[in-house]
């Protein structure tokens, strides 16, 4: 993760299936990683910015946009600085994503108002977790969870919750994969690579 650029989770809230939204934060160069989910938000982005006046810019384009209707597309969105990265998948793609059939997908937002090496050590330590966000805002890290076996996430749900520092967890499932690195599916239904942003700095 470089320190010269800002690195952000952004969850956004819209109306329905607003195609215009999708097609341009899918499209969008600042967008590198786009999953549907499901729970108070709509999509979460992993996305990064040169400053914050282009994030600020960013963010003012995303609200603009209107559906047929005149209201706009987004109801809420929120932006939350990447601090760190404890953890993040290597060698992985959308074709990865794919090919998951059988497997569950999380993103689990966990608030910790103080640090607890402990919860890190669990979460570094679980083979279901792949990858752990130090984020600002309304909680303290985001975790990706891939499991094949439910009971596993359980489980590891159990262990958390089990920690005194543990303040609130909220789980967001994956409906689909929409963009990963700078790839989307093309029309022929495989993976294609946009015109890709030289820095290619993910977190997720």
């Amino acid at each position: 993760m470089s320190d010269s650029v800002i690195h952000a989770l952004v969850l956004v809230q819209n109306w329905g299936e607003d195609s215009g939204l999708l097609d341009t934060l899918k499209n969008n160069r600042h967008v590198l990683s786009m999953f549907h989910v499901m729970g108070r938000h709509s999509y979460l982005i992993d996305a990064n910015f040169d400053d914050k006046a282009q994030l600020a810019l960013w963010i003012d384009r995303m609200k603009s946009i209107k559906l047929p209707s005149g209201c706009p597309a987004v109801i809420a969105m929120q932006t939350q600085r990447i601090i760190d990265v404890y953890k993040k998948k290597e060698d992985f793609s959308l074709g990865d994503y794919l090919g998951m059939k059988e497997r569950y997908h999380f993103f689990v937002k966990i608030d910790t108002p103080h640090h607890d090496p402990s919860l890190l050590k669990l979460l570094g330590g679980s083979r279901i977790v792949h990858s752990i966000v130090h984020v600002q805002g309304e909680n303290s890290f985001t975790i990706e969870v891939i499991t094949g076996d439910y009971d596993e996430y359980r489980l590891l749900l159990r262990g958390i919750r089990k920690l005194k520092s543990i303040f609130h967890i909220e789980t967001q499932e994956v409906i689909s994969v929409v963009k990963y690195r700078n790839m989307v599916l093309g029309e022929g239904g495989s993976p294609v690579r946009q015109e890709a942003d030289i820095r290619e700095l993910y977190t997720l």
